[in-house]
């Protein structure tokens, strides 16, 4: 297992890694990720894992540092437990963080921010990816399969303004199976399961990054600085602007 801290330039560059997996964690900015079975931007509230053999592209976009963990295949053979995340990670490079998640993670990379390996550091980094493996294993796949594929196409592009029709035809679903799976299962429609996401990574933004509101409200597709708050506020309680200045005297 080996750790560095790294930042990216905005030069697209492609290679893969023969002989271990990946684990990114970003601190700031953004990476920007083309792999043969999915693509996407690793931001604060997400992280990537990169599977042994997978080509791939990557490019920084804005000031970025990510902790980088090259996790070989003698640890991975000595997880079994990891398997599974191994095998959704060459399907889907980006992993979104709940809010324990992302405080593992925040962990995680302080313990190897002098890029070497203690045991604490080892442990956590352990601890982190079985957290996120049981995340994975634990409630989408109890769904039927379409919705699963559903689930998991907004997730990748939960930053997108996607339509019923875009996220039916990933799922090889009609419009109207669409809304009954979502209803059936989830007891709300796919809009709102985009908009739960969109508004989590806009609190992880409003918490963990000094992005103005505005910027955060563009960033996550609201005109307005109004509309944001209210919606913010719908799902959390309270503005932005009164949870990050609550957050930062803690």
């Amino acid at each position: 297992m080996k750790v560095n801290c790294r930042s990216y330039t905005s030069d697209f560059k492609s290679h893969n890694h023969s002989t271990f997996h990946q684990l990114i964690i970003p601190h700031k900015g953004e990476l920007e990720l083309e792999a043969e079975q999915s693509s996407g931007i690793a931001r604060i509230d997400q992280v990537a894992i990169i599977t042994a053999n997978d080509t791939h592209a990557f490019r920084g976009l804005n000031p970025n540092s990510f902790t980088v963990v090259d996790f070989d295949f003698a640890d991975a053979n000595y997880m079994p437990e990891l398997n599974s995340l191994w095998d959704s990670a060459h399907n889907q490079i980006l992993f979104p963080l709940d809010e324990g998640l992302l405080n593992l993670s925040q962990f995680t990379a302080s313990e190897l921010k002098d890029q070497s390996i203690t045991s604490i550091g080892e442990q956590s980094i352990k601890l982190f990816l079985l957290a996120l493996a049981d995340r994975n294993n634990s409630e989408d796949n109890k769904l039927p399969e379409k919705l699963q594929k559903a689930l998991k196409f907004i997730k990748q592009n939960h930053t997108r303004k996607l339509s019923s029709k875009d996220i039916a035809e990933q799922a090889c679903l009609s419009i109207s199976h669409l809304h009954a799976l979502f209803s059936n299962y989830l007891g709300y429609s796919p809009q709102r399961f985009q908009t739960n996401l969109k508004l989590e990574h806009a609190r992880q933004l409003v918490l963990n990054t000094k992005f103005s509101l505005t910027e955060i409200a563009h960033n996550i597709g609201y005109s307005d600085q109004s509309s944001f708050n209210r919606a913010y506020r719908n799902s959390f309680g309270t503005t932005p602007g009164t949870d990050r200045t609550l957050h930062n005297k803690v």
